[in-house]
C-alpha cells in the first residue's frame, strides 16, 4: 500500500515502504485418531459461557477495575514489527455501559475493538485510536477493526488496508491519518460522524453508507469515493477535490448491500445473539438508525450457532455446524487440510478477532454451494498454505458457488434487482494473502484463484486480496522494494475472479498478483465501487505479458466501475495500461499514479476490447499533480464501434 501523494512533489526517498505481512504458528495435524481427540476436546470445551478458556477473548465492562491494564497489554504485545508477524489474535469485547471518563483503546495488528450493545449508542467511552507505526507512518497499519461503539472524543484511525470502521457514532471529530504520516486505507459504512473528518494523508478511502454532518477536509490523496452518504455538503466535496480531478467520486444511494453481521448482549433477556443485518435491495443511505429493528434475525449463540476454537480441523467444523444456523470463529489460527463448507440458506459464518484460515493440500479454505440465498460470510483472514512445489493447480482460497462452466439456470437481472429478500449473500470484511512466512517455515506456497465468485447476485463489501510484497523470510519492510524474496517466488493468478451475474463490490484491493490479471470479471452486470491496485514490484513479467490490474471481458454488456486507482511502486516494464474493459462500460473515475518511477511506465491508462478481437487504448484526460493520471469516463459506445471498424480496417 502506497502513501498518499499530495499535490505537490515528494522525492521518491521520502515515501514508506509498504505493506506488511502477518501470520500465525502453524499446527501439527497429527494422525486422525489424534486429531479426532483433539476435535472432541476443543468442541466440548469447558462448559459455561460461550467465550470461556479463550483467553484472547477479553470481556470487558463499566465497572471492571483493571481496564487500562487489560487493552494496554494487548497493544504492548501487538505493536511495531513484533506485532506484525506473530500469531496472536484478539477480540476486545465492550458490554454495555457508558466507560469511565479516560478510557481510551489504542490498538494495533490482528486485534478487534466489539461493541456488543444492540445500538453502538448503548456501549461508551472516550476513544479507539490507531496511531502511526513503526515507521512513523500507517501504511503498514493492518488488521485492525473497531465496531459497535460510541466514541465522545476526536479520534485517530490512522491506517491502510484490512481496518474498517463500522456500525459507530463518533461524537468528535475523526482524523484519518496521523499528524505528517502517510496512510493507504480504507473503509467505514454504517458509521455517524458529528464532527469533521479529516482525510489528512490518506491516500484513498470509501466512506459507504454514513451520516457525515461535519463535512470533510482532504488536504492530499489520490481517490475518495462516496457511495450513499447523507448530509455532506455539495460544495465541500468540490473544495475537496480542488484541481486533483477525478478525486471524488459521489454516488447518491448504495445500489444493494447488507451490513456485517455482528454479535450482541441482549441485556433484557440475558441473552448471546448474532445479529443479522436485513439486506437492502433498492438503493439506501446513511447509517442505520434502529439496529434492533435493521436485524433481519437473531441466532441464539447456545442453540443456534457452532462456536469454532483453535485447533479445531475442518473435519470437526463441518461435523459441529450440521443442523446449525451459524459458524463463529474465535480468533485464533486455523490449518484446514478441506473446506469448510456452507450448505443452507441463510448461514452465517462470522469470524472474530481476524480468526485466519489457512488452506493446504491444494484446497480452498471455505466453499459455499450452489443455489444458496442470503448467505453471510464475514470477519476472516484467508491464507494460502499449499506447497508451490507439490501442487500444479489449487482451488481458490474461498469458492462461492461451483466451479465454472458447471450447468446453471440462466441469470435473470430482475430477480438480483426486483426481489432483495431473496440475495444469494453478501461478503463482508474478507481478507486474503499469498506468501511466505516463518511461523510456517518460510514455504513457498501458491494460490491460483484468493477470490472466485460463480453465484449470481453476491455482494462483496470490503475485500483485500494481496499477494505478499514482503515478509520475515528475508524480505523485510525495510527492503521490499530492492530485495527479491521469498514471497516473489509464490504463485497467484487472479487476485478477484468474477462468473456470477449481478455481483456488487464495494471497496476492492487487489495487490501484487504476479502470474495474471488481478481482477477477471466474466459475469454480466458487475458493478465495483471503489478499486485500489498495486502492481507487483520485482516481477516484471507481469507487464511484458499484457496484464491489467483491472479486466473485464470483452464479452460482457453491462459493466459499472466508479473510483478506481491502479498504482505502480516500483518496477522496471511498462505496463500497457490500468484497466481491461468492453466498449459498454459504464465509468467514473479511472486512475493510474507512478509513486516510484517514471509516469510513462503506463503506456495508456486503460485499453477497450470488443468481443471480436478489436483494441483501443486510451491515455489520461489530464494528469495532476503529474504522476496521477486520470480518465473521467468512457467515449460512447458508438464511437468505440467506429474505431473497432477502424482498426480492423487497417
Amino acid at each position: 500500500a502506497a502513501p498518499p501523494m499530495p499535490s505537490v512533489a515528494i522525492p521518491s526517498v521520502a515515501w514508506p515502504l509498504l505493506l506488511a505481512c502477518a501470520a500465525a504458528p502453524g499446527l501439527s495435524r497429527g494422525t486422525a485418531v489424534e486429531r479426532e481427540g483433539r476435535d472432541d476436546e476443543l468442541a466440548k470445551g469447558k462448559g459455561g459461557r460461550w467465550y470461556d478458556g479463550l483467553d484472547n477473548i477479553k470481556v470487558l465492562r463499566p465497572d471492571d477495575p483493571d481496564l487500562h491494564r487489560t487493552v494496554k497489554d494487548i497493544w504492548e504485545g501487538q505493536e511495531g514489527w513484533q506485532g506484525h508477524f506473530n500469531d496472536k489474535r484478539y477480540a476486545i469485547l465492550l458490554m454495555p455501559g457508558k466507560y469511565p471518563k479516560g478510557f481510551t483503546i489504542d490498538v494495533s495488528y490482528y486485534t478487534s475493538v466489539l461493541g456488543v450493545g444492540v445500538s453502538p449508542r448503548q456501549v461508551q467511552l472516550d476513544a479507539v485510536h490507531s496511531r502511526n507505526g513503526a515507521n512513523g507512518h500507517a501504511t503498514n497499519n493492518f488488521w485492525r477493526s473497531v465496531e459497535g461503539v460510541t466514541l465522545r472524543d476526536d479520534v485517530v484511525w490512522a491506517v491502510s488496508q484490512g481496518a474498517p470502521i463500522r456500525r459507530s457514532v463518533f461524537s468528535g471529530g475523526l482524523s484519518l491519518s496521523e499528524g505528517q504520516g502517510f496512510a493507504s486505507g480504507g473503509f467505514m459504512s454504517d458509521v455517524a460522524v458529528s464532527g469533521s473528518v479529516l482525510a489528512g494523508m490518506q491516500q484513498q478511502w470509501l466512506f459507504r453508507n454514513m451520516d457525515m454532518r461535519g463535512g470533510i477536509l482532504c488536504p492530499a490523496g489520490w481517490n475518495y469515493v462516496f457511495v450513499g452518504v447523507k448530509y455532506v455538503d455539495p460544495g465541500a466535496y468540490g473544495r475537496c477535490e480542488g484541481a486533483v480531478v477525478g478525486k471524488i467520486t459521489v454516488v447518491g444511494a448504495t445500489p444493494r448491500v447488507a451490513e456485517k453481521p455482528y454479535v450482541v448482549w441482549e441485556e433484557d433477556g440475558g441473552r448471546w445473539r448474532i445479529y443479522v443485518p436485513v439486506f437492502m435491495g433498492n438503493g439506501s443511505a446513511g447509517a442505520i438508525e434502529d439496529h434492533a429493528a435493521a436485524a433481519a434475525r437473531k441466532l441464539d449463540l447456545e442453540s443456534d450457532v457452532f462456536v469454532a476454537k483453535p485447533g479445531l480441523s475442518a473435519q470437526a467444523i463441518n461435523k459441529g455446524i450440521e443442523g446449525k444456523k451459524g459458524l463463529l470463529v474465535t480468533p485464533g489460527v486455523y490449518e484446514l487440510d478441506r473446506p469448510i463448507e456452507v450448505r443452507a440458506n441463510g448461514f452465517v459464518v462470522l469470524g472474530l478477532g481476524f480468526a485466519t484460515l489457512v488452506a493446504t493440500d491444494g484446497r480452498s479454505a471455505l466453499e459455499v454451494a450452489d443455489g444458496l440465498t442470503d448467505v453471510r460470510v464475514a470477519g476472516l483472514v484467508l491464507e494460502a498454505g499449499s506447497l508451490k512445489s507439490e501442487h500444479n493447480w489449487t482451488a481458490p482460497l474461498l469458492r462461492w458457488g461451483s466451479a465454472p462452466g458447471k450447468a446453471k439456470p440462466p441469470w435473470d437481472k430482475r430477480h438480483v434487482h426486483e426481489e432483495p429478500r431473496d440475495p444469494a449473500g453478501v461478503l463482508s470484511d474478507l481478507f486474503a494473502r499469498v506468501g511466505s512466512f516463518r511461523y510456517r517455515g518460510c514455504p513457498v506456497v501458491r494460490a491460483d484463484t484468493m477470490l472466485e465468485v460463480n453465484s449470481d447476485g453476491v455482494v462483496l463489501d470490503n475485500t483485500w486480496l494481496w499477494h505478499a510484497d514482503h515478509d520475515d523470510c528475508g524480505t523485510d519492510p525495510g527492503t521490499s522494494l530492492t530485495t527479491y524474496g521469498k514471497s516473489d517466488d509464490c504463485l497467484t493468478v487472479r487476485g478477484l475472479a468474477v462468473h456470477g451475474g449481478g455481483v456488487t463490490a464495494y471497496g476492492t484491493a487487489a495487490e501484487h498478483v504476479i502470474g495474471g490479471n488481478m481482477v477477471d470479471w466474466r459475469g454480466e452486470h458487475g458493478e465495483a465501487y471503489f478499486y485500489q491496485s498495486e502492481l507487483p514490484y520485482h516481477n516484471d513479467g507481469f507487464s511484458t505479458n499484457g496484464y491489467v490490474a483491472y479486466a473485464v471481458a470483452p464479452e460482457v454488456k453491462a459493466h459499472v466501475a466508479k473510483g478506481m486507482g491502479v498504482y505502480i511502486i516500483n518496477g522496471q516494464a511498462v505496463n500497457k495500461g490500468g484497466y481491461m474493459l468492453p466498449p459498454s462500460a459504464s465509468v467514473q473515475n479511472l486512475m493510474t499514479v507512478v509513486v516510484i518511477g517514471k509516469t510513462s511506465q503506463f503506456s495508456s491508462t486503460l485499453c477497450v476490447r470488443d468481443p471480436s478481437g478489436g483494441e483501443r487504448c486510451q491515455g489520461p484526460e489530464k494528469c495532476v499533480p503529474e504522476n496521477r493520471c486520470v480518465v473521467r469516463s468512457l467515449p460512447s459506445a458508438q464511437e468505440h464501434t467506429a474505431l473497432f471498424l477502424d482498426m480492423r480496417s487497417a
